[in-house]
């Protein structure tokens, strides 16, 4: 990893979020975290040397997938169908899946790229059919952040390489599996988190509840924040998951509004940073590969930071580079260093 942008903005993502997590009272929580900190710049160094990019060929690709489909297969037979404990780690196999949804993606556009600008939905259909395994791996777990996040990376992935006019088309296919997710697949607390963006009030004990905690956290921040070790909201335990899928609502209460901003450069430097990157790739492979990781960064990022401001559903996404968790940033780690070994 040799881009400099990429490599301050890590650093400054891990310093605010292992920061975060000790002034929120997580000491044990904060040594983990910098341990996984650790082991993923490790994984990035590594991709210098090692040729991380020879996953996406056979039959390091055939050994990589047949991996990760035991993983999964041998969590649906577990009463936790999201995670697999061994000892002391959990591991969330559905974060792995994101470099194997990502792999399948590019492979699938750099070989069908003109065929997908040509008439007729076949390709496109035949898209989603590529990634149609990794789909319900994950739906019957039921886990719909990933869920979520699967469709959109494919959905925006797709729209680099079609037509307005079958972008309109896609739009109502979008609009027809929300309708079938609705009905279909949604459970009815999922619904009802859903509905409670809209209507707030409507269940302010339930539902509304962890939607409430965080907009007294942010909202009650003002500009610099309540100072470090001063949230209320996280080291009291009113704001659930206050380490996890909300860290950045925690950090936000600290640091108020100039933390929003600090986070949002870091945020941007990292994503401009791997767009000029990836046009030093050598092949179509390895630029597809770059722009569909780009797309699921950048939506992600969106997402999580919309869902800790308190605007949109809470589905369970941890922030890139910020929440604690092992399963996820090692993942990034991994999706980062497959992405550095393809540069010329």
């Amino acid at each position: 990893m040799k881009n400099l942008g990429i490599i301050l903005s890590l650093i400054v993502f891990m310093l605010m979020s292992v920061m975060t997590l000790f002034s929120i009272g997580k000491q044990e929580l904060f040594m983990k975290q910098f341990g996984f900190w650790i082991a993923s710049f490790v994984i990035l160094l590594s991709s210098m040397w090692v040729r991380y990019q020879n996953l996406m060929r056979p039959p390091y690709s055939i050994i990589f997938f047949s991996i990760l489909g035991f993983f999964f297969v041998f969590n649906l037979l577990l009463p936790n169908k999201s995670w697999i404990t061994v000892g002391p780690l959990s591991i969330q196999p559905s974060e792995f899946g994101r470099i194997a949804l990502v792999m399948l993606l590019a492979m699938f556009f750099s070989k069908f790229s003109e065929r997908l600008e040509g008439r007729g939905q076949f390709y496109v259909w035949l898209s989603l059919v590529s990634i149609a395994p990794l789909l319900f791996a994950v739906v019957i777990q039921p886990d719909m952040g990933m869920t979520v996040l699967y469709l959109l990376t494919w959905f925006f992935g797709l729209l680099n390489f079609i037509s307005f006019k079958k972008f309109l088309s896609m739009c109502g296919i979008f609009l027809l599996l929300f309708v079938v997710m609705w009905f279909l697949v949604l459970k009815p607390y999922q619904k009802d988190r859903i509905l409670a963006i809209a209507v707030p009030d409507r269940d302010p004990l339930g539902a509304g509840y962890n939607l409430t905690q965080m907009k007294i956290a942010v909202g009650s921040a003002g500009f610099l924040g309540k100072g470090f070790g001063q949230g209320t909201q996280a080291r009291l335990g009113f704001l659930p998951e206050a380490h996890s899928d909300f860290l950045l609502a925690s950090f936000l209460e600290e640091w108020g509004f100039l933390g929003f901003l600090i986070f949002s450069f870091t945020m941007c430097v990292f994503l401009v940073s791997v767009a000029k990157e990836n046009s030093f790739f050598a092949d179509h492979l390895s630029q597809s590969f770059g722009i569909i990781m780009l797309i699921q960064f950048a939506i992600r990022f969106t997402f999580t930071m919309a869902m800790n401001l308190g605007v949109a559903p809470i589905i369970g996404l941890p922030t890139p580079f910020f929440s604690y968790g092992g399963s996820h940033l090692l993942a990034d780690a991994l999706m980062l260093a497959v992405w550095n070994s393809g540069r010329v």
